[in-house]
């Protein structure tokens, strides 16, 4: 690692724990989530991580993040025989793209979705049909759901299977969505879907489906849990860290960065130190005036630029000291109005992951 820069450590054990914890919790297996580079953590660290867990199906957005995962070494070593499937969330457009790639599984957004790919060939094994419970996303609208059954029926279609995002604003309307899914889902036969996945992270706290083979999940394989939400035995795979690069007395500057030190509020700070992280890794300037954690000691982020940001300090502080930001998920809502999963999202590749734990 190069001197005193910042990275991401993610913590692989910690969701391989989080992964068990998940099966035992709702008893059912798991699709984890791994978009947007696995929630900010690494999207082919995890992947590997997620098929050392026994995980046969994971998903992502896009296709570019499933082709990013599958043209690494450590995949295109895999053996033909080990099951591992990525279902691409976002209508591809391109059926020869799933032909290349034998490990995608496509969403059925439409009818049209449908068709299309059975015209091409494309394996019904390969298909995951998505329902759109009104939420204005991606799926077959129930006005559609006539024409579903019949097609399934009559042409005694298996695929790989069928799903919905159940999230509600309210308790009692995720209970409706629940009811349409399963009424569908016995109209058509469940007997024609291999894998049956309706809950999100958010609604597997809320409602448990006996309907599911499967929870489908993303922050929670992380750690990372919504406000209002609590699994005691879920653990915060990731830590952002770095050291104090320098440090700078403050009556020897008369500006900080490009701004006057007045403007700042920092005239009468004795001691200013800088880490190298800025807006350019995804360290955006929403976190000026939050805290980070030296020595368990919270301080003042002051000012945050392209390639590095700067603290107010005291005496403690030396160079080399371990700074640690995003140290407590809660207060990073309270402080810069997003969640955390947000900003770690927002990292981007300048800033290293650096994954900790064997790959077994």
């Amino acid at each position: 690692m190069i001197k005193n820069s910042f990275y991401l450590e993610v913590n692989r054990d910690a969701i391989l724990h989080n992964i068990e914890v998940l099966r035992k919790w709702k008893k059912k297996d798991i699709i984890p989530v791994i978009k947007a580079n696995a929630y900010g953590h690494g999207a082919v660290e995890m992947a590997k991580t997620c098929l050392q867990a026994g995980i046969t199906q994971v998903a992502v957005a896009r296709y570019e993040e499933a082709r990013h995962i599958l043209e690494d070494s450590y995949f295109q070593r895999l053996s033909e025989t080990v099951p591992f499937q990525i279902l691409v969330f976002e209508t591809m457009g391109d059926d020869s793209v799933i032909k290349a790639f034998p490990r995608i599984d496509m969403a059925i957004n439409s009818l049209e979705d449908l068709k299309e790919a059975l015209e091409h060939g494309i394996s019904p094994k390969r298909m995951h049909v998505k329902i759109d419970l009104s939420f204005g996303r991606n799926g077959i609208e129930e006005k559609d759901f006539k024409y579903l059954i019949r097609e399934i029926q009559e042409k005694n279609i298996f695929l790989k299977g069928i799903f919905s995002h159940l999230f509600a604003s309210s308790y009692e309307d995720g209970l409706l969505c629940i009811e349409l899914f399963s009424t569908l889902l016995s109209q058509i036969g469940r007997e024609h879907f291999e894998r049956i996945h309706l809950q999100n992270s958010a609604s597997t706290y809320n409602y448990d489906c006996d309907i599911v083979t499967d929870i489908r999940v993303g922050m929670l394989n992380y750690g990372l849990q919504e406000p209002g939400y609590f699994h005691e035995d879920l653990q915060q795979a990731f830590s952002l860290k770095g050291r104090v690069d320098s440090i700078r007395a403050g009556k020897d500057m008369k500006y900080l960065a490009y701004e006057r030190k007045e403007e700042l509020g920092v005239e009468e700070v004795k001691w200013i130190a800088k880490i190298k992280i800025g807006y350019a890794d995804g360290f955006g300037k929403q976190n000026e005036n939050t805290n980070c954690l030296i020595h368990r000691k919270e301080y003042r982020i002051v000012e945050i630029t392209m390639d590095n940001s700067f603290l107010e300090v005291d005496e403690r502080v030396k160079v080399g000291d371990e700074v640690i930001l995003f140290y407590n998920a809660a207060k990073v809502k309270q402080e810069t109005g997003k969640q955390v999963y947000e900003h770690l999202t927002g990292l981007t590749e300048r800033l290293p992951r650096k994954w900790i734990g064997e790959m077994k």
